[in-house]
């Protein structure tokens, strides 16, 4: 028969029998040439990263043949642990003009952590803490599992975790069925992390056969250091912003003024050498703000500041609420505080006569 014949040399299809979860492996296919005139190969649809060698003016004349490599991660598709993945080649050969090359398997996972979530729960932001998890290989391998790399998937603050491992002893193996080796995790929260929760996926990368990864995730929540309470106030804290809260001061009658107090309340590592000195008073025409001797409350756990907001009697008509009322006030504190620089609260009142 005259013309372009392809033939893949051995299969079209490659099993790779069992590989790990997240591990990367690559196969070579050979496509050659039985025919009489040149053929062409031209990559088409693939599931997975499909390389074709270099081809002499793009064709492979009669007797030749071409490497068509195709390299995988192990990842799974919804719950089964099945694997399928598959390249197109498109060729002139007039009787195959479509080429699917096939790679499928099974994925396994032979290392896993414990917990696979790592919370920390009611931390304040100006102290740290250390917590621990297990890492376990259940497959008996030459070599002990070690965590070769750590990467983070989402950015962190720098310098706020430290992670560490050692090897598990035979005791803590004993505690643990079937498993062969393994590693103690610790994980180092250092101070200054903002308040709210957090979730900091950790992808660790260990040294068995298929590199096989592992994901764990440190999750939690940071109360913050400095919050305020009082009649009126409500608090509403903005992402990457010292601005904590809203405080509503209503409406105010011309000829009486206003006379309100709320407190600054202090806990954490630094609650004792925290102070406070106002910024800026916005409009400083009618808010008049100081600040009171702190007090310790509840045994020292947390140290209040009284805040005082007075307006005088006969000041002018004002409407600051916000929207089509007028821009909010505001006041601005400075503190003291390592991790908490300004503390700043919207304010919202009207003065009628």
């Amino acid at each position: 028969v005259d013309g372009p014949i392809a033939v893949v040399v051995g299969s079209t299809e490659y099993d790779f029998g069992t590989m790990e979860r997240r591990g990367i492996r690559s196969h070579t296919f050979v496509v050659r040439n039985d025919g009489t005139e040149p053929l062409t190969l031209i990559k088409g649809e693939t599931t997975c990263k499909c390389t074709l060698s270099s081809l002499a003016a793009g064709e492979i004349l009669p007797g030749k043949s071409v490497e068509v490599k195709l390299e995988w991660t192990a990842k799974e598709v919804g719950p089964s642990l099945q694997f399928y993945q598959s390249a197109d080649i498109i060729s002139n050969d007039p009787n195959n003009r479509l080429i699917q090359l096939v790679v499928k398997g099974n994925i396994i996972q032979s290392v896993m952590p414990k917990p696979e979530r790592m919370t920390m729960n009611g931390l304040s932001s100006g102290e740290g803490v250390t917590v621990k998890g297990k890492v376990f290989s259940y497959k008996q391998t030459e070599e002990p599992l070690e965590i070769l790399e750590v990467e983070f998937l989402e950015e962190a603050p720098e310098g706020i975790f430290e992670i560490s491992f050692k090897p598990l002893s035979e005791e803590q193996l004993k505690q643990e069925l079937k498993a062969y080796s393994g590693q103690e995790m610790t994980v180092k929260l250092n101070p200054g992390l903002s308040p709210g929760t957090f979730e900091f996926p950790v992808r660790l990368t260990t040294n068995l056969p298929d590199a096989p990864k592992v994901d764990i995730f440190l999750n939690g929540s940071v109360d913050p250091d400095i919050s305020i309470f009082g009649k009126g106030f409500r608090a509403l804290r903005e992402e990457g912003s010292q601005h904590i809260g809203v405080l509503d001061l209503g409406e105010i009658s011309s000829a009486e003024g206003l006379d309100k107090s709320i407190n600054l309340v202090v806990k954490g590592a630094y609650r004792n050498e925290v102070s406070f000195e106002v910024l800026e008073v916005n409009p400083a025409s009618h808010l008049q703000v100081s600040l009171g001797t702190p007090m310790s409350i509840g045994s020292g756990k947390t140290i209040h500041h009284r805040l005082t907001i007075k307006i005088d009697p006969d000041v002018k008509q004002i409407s600051r609420r916000g929207g089509n009322l007028g821009v909010p006030a505001h006041i601005v504190l400075k503190t003291t505080h390592p991790f908490v620089k300004e503390v700043s609260v919207q304010v919202l009142l009207s003065v009628t006569n």
